[in-house]
């Protein structure tokens, strides 16, 4: 089983493969959660909900109901005599092992051949989330395809590569009810919007969070350039930003205003997230007066970061945000927040560390740096293989909270890294340049 990507943690009885008839026979006691999708990529029609009681479990061919506790956390498959049983304390664990199941199905090039044994898995990192941008097509920028059918695509990708959570970020894309000026006029629908936030939950079993820059400019506009989606419908509205009209001038009522509404959509149509990105880099200034615009950039930006995190509280959301301007100001070298304006904010926000470059076998100064102050991280690598596997290893060293892979304007490019970041989170075990490959040309069975 060396070319699975989706490795279980331990084996036992494995005893070659044996071909499953009746793929179709499937039957589960996990009332919260439908499988038909996740079946399907195996040829298998749907699973009937049974409602017995116990150890949650999904069943397929003659498997029966499981006789063994399952560890917390851990996935339970048991392959054998025409049947397969997978069982788990909660639906997590059942579509973990579903998605494991899938793995193995295509690896004997989807014949109906799974190998025989029980096998035993548990998560290596908590979050493992991929990060996707959905860019206008249109902004005359150079950047690979970013449609909702590629963007569906990718993440069906990241789901079999053992990713359990989707960040979407749309430029100027997403479909605001409240504020229609905060989106293009060719924005996606949100009947099309509802559809793939729908796929993700309810199809691939991973969570859906929201992405919008709230502090400044970046993620409202194109990938190059200063046009802003907001001030070039409604150029009447700059007083809500500094001048220049980059960053939001965030002390403003319109101002706060604005962003509620816009937390309150994303909200919405994310199906209450448990997380909320709230992007917070590329950010200079935030006064919204003469007399604030000489306070110093530190005071107005904890304050503003304490009124986005209070907000999402409010809205059941936690907070996450880039955390490079509070420690290296990557994008923004001619400010850098004081020593300590960290110390400031609420320990439950998310900070989440990012570079565009590989380190080598260097350490992330910045993880130890939030870590020690009491701050759970997430690292964001990009399409470096080598910065991935620095990040998966430091974040399995440190016991992080997770890892947010980013696919910015290359995701094509990028889903090589993608598939590796996946598989290496999921067993700890960095898998082969053959196994990435065969996952990159996954295809849809159905």
């Amino acid at each position: 089983m060396d070319d699975l990507l989706l490795k279980p943690d331990k084996s036992k009885n494995y005893r070659g493969f044996e071909k499953i008839n009746g793929l179709n026979l499937a039957k589960t006691n996990v009332k919260d959660r439908k499988y038909d999708y996740l079946l399907s990529l195996m040829g298998i029609k749907k699973a009937e909900t049974t409602f017995e009681n116990g150890i949650l479990y999904l069943s397929i061919g003659n498997g029966n109901p499981p006789k063994t506790d399952c560890k917390e956390h851990e996935t339970v498959i048991e392959i054998g005599n025409g049947g397969i049983t997978v069982s788990g304390r909660t639906s997590d664990e059942i579509s973990n092992g579903v998605k494991m199941l899938i793995d193995m199905y295509a690896s004997r090039g989807k014949t109906g051949y799974f190998p025989v044994g029980e096998f035993r898995y548990v998560p290596k990192i908590k979050l493992r989330a991929v990060h996707m941008c959905l860019f206008d097509p249109d902004d005359g920028t150079q950047k690979e395809d970013t449609n909702i059918s590629s963007v569906r695509r990718r993440i069906e990708t990241a789901a079999l590569s053992g990713y359990n959570s989707v960040i979407l970020e749309f430029w100027g894309m997403f479909p605001y009810e409240k504020r229609e000026y905060a989106h293009w006029r060719n924005c996606h629908s949100r009947e099309s919007v509802e559809k793939l936030i729908s796929f993700i939950i309810d199809d691939l079993h991973m969570t859906a969070i929201p992405c919008q820059n709230l502090t400044s400019h970046a993620g409202w506009s194109r990938i190059t350039s200063r046009r802003h989606v907001v001030l070039d419908q409604c150029p009447d509205l700059s007083d809500m930003y500094i001048p220049g009209g980059w960053c939001f001038a965030t002390t403003r009522e319109d101002t706060k205003a604005f962003m509620r509404d816009i937390m309150d959509d994303l909200v919405k149509t994310f199906r209450n997230p448990p997380l909320f990105h709230c992007s917070c880099d590329k950010c200079f200034g935030f006064g919204s007066s003469e007399e604030e615009r000489v306070l110093p950039a530190d005071d107005l930006f904890v304050n503003h970061l304490k009124f986005l995190r209070d907000e999402l509280e409010k809205r059941g959301a936690r907070m996450a945000m880039w955390a490079d301007m509070l420690y290296s100001s990557i994008d923004v070298k001619y400010w850098k927040c004081s020593e300590g304006t960290a110390d400031r904010l609420p320990k439950d926000i998310l900070m989440n560390i990012w570079t565009h470059n590989d380190i080598g076998n260097g350490e992330w100064k910045d993880i130890t740096y939030f870590e020690d102050k009491g701050f759970e991280t997430a690292y964001s690598p990009w399409i470096n293989k080598d910065g991935a596997k620095n990040m998966v290893e430091q974040c399995l060293k440190h016991n992080s909270l997770g890892i947010i892979q980013t696919t910015w304007h290359k995701p094509e490019t990028a889903l090589p890294t993608v598939v590796y970041t996946g598989g290496y989170m999921w067993s700890a075990k960095e898998p082969s340049a053959e196994t990435v490959k065969s996952h990159v040309r996954w295809k849809n069975v159905r």
